[in-house]
């Protein structure tokens, strides 16, 4: 093989001879260095491949365990929350003598659960469940620390005048508290409220305030609003088109609660309004006529 070397600096052109093992020591390095290269860029390029994805779950991991370790702390404060929550209810409980049925404050019967730790719950959607269950119970307190407030406000008054707002704004007695020819059966049977009759959809308003214990459908009664006044004392609001409130709101005296219907056991459009004192049906006359 021969190899021509050309300058301008030379008078004429330079041949050099190569044969056998010198031709070999000249071309061997020619052939080797391009291969090695392309070796070393392919072993760089299998790296970065198998970095890159180490690298980034590595920083997801380590976001997942930072919104763990807040939702964490967040659940422990909502925990301690609802903890004094419950110390204050009960003390203005016990130290005004309501009944525990009433307004209970004490803590439901439950296993041996402690706080969720990051080991006790690793999954996020799991904590995320805890948080809003936690939520929920606060607003539950507090709701029940509200209607106590109200309770302890209206204590102030005697039974009769708590209830003496009336339910409606206008309508026409239709029947009276006691015993009457049923006007479905016409039998002689007990009648535990007072009906009034009036347009339908007519607004149907809380006598006094307190906490929704029932709002919804209810047997031979259709749509009916109980409210819980404290007390032993007890509302419902019969036959409803529709109710406006639901169970456990913490409604005002004169609120409204439904509209006028005639859903359940009804022969027409009408309120039927009940009072209750532990249980037992009173006559609403009683504390309705104190309004007049």
């Amino acid at each position: 093989m021969n190899i021509i070397f050309i300058h301008r600096r030379l008078r004429k052109p330079v041949t050099l001879q190569l044969q056998g093992r010198a031709w070999w020591l000249l071309m061997l390095p020619m052939l080797v260095l391009p291969m090695m290269g392309g070796a070393v860029a392919y072993g760089m390029l299998r790296h970065e491949v198998a970095v890159h994805p180490a690298t980034t779950a590595m920083a997801s991991n380590n976001d997942a365990a930072n919104q763990l370790r807040a939702m964490s702390q967040r659940m422990a404060e909502l925990q301690a929350h609802i903890t004094r929550l419950d110390a204050l209810g009960q003390h203005l409980a016990e130290s005004n003598n309501l009944k525990s049925k009433e307004f209970d404050f004490q803590k439901k019967p439950m296993g041996g659960e402690e706080t969720p730790t990051l080991t006790a719950i690793s999954s996020q959607t799991a904590l995320q469940m805890r948080l809003q269950t936690l939520r929920t119970e606060v607003d539950d307190r507090e709701a029940q620390l509200t209607a106590l407030d109200s309770v302890l406000q209206g204590r102030q008054h005697t039974p009769q005048v708590l209830l003496s707002n009336s339910p409606l704004r206008g309508g026409e007695e239709t029947s009276p508290f006691g015993y009457r020819v049923d006007p479905i059966n016409g039998r002689v049977s007990f009648h535990p409220g007072i009906d009034f009759a009036g347009p339908e959809g007519s607004g149907i308003y809380a006598t006094a305030s307190g906490v929704v214990s029932w709002a919804g459908p209810r047997n031979g009664y259709g749509n009916m609003v109980e409210i819980n006044h404290g007390n032993g004392l007890y509302t419902h609001y019969a036959h409803c088109s529709n109710v406006t409130v639901h169970q456990g709101d913490v409604v005002s005296t004169g609120q409204l609660i439904a509209h006028m219907g005639s859903t359940g056991r009804s022969t027409g459009p009408h309120l039927h309004y009940e009072v209750l004192e532990n249980g037992v049906p009173v006559n609403p006359a009683t504390f309705l006529a104190l309004n007049h």
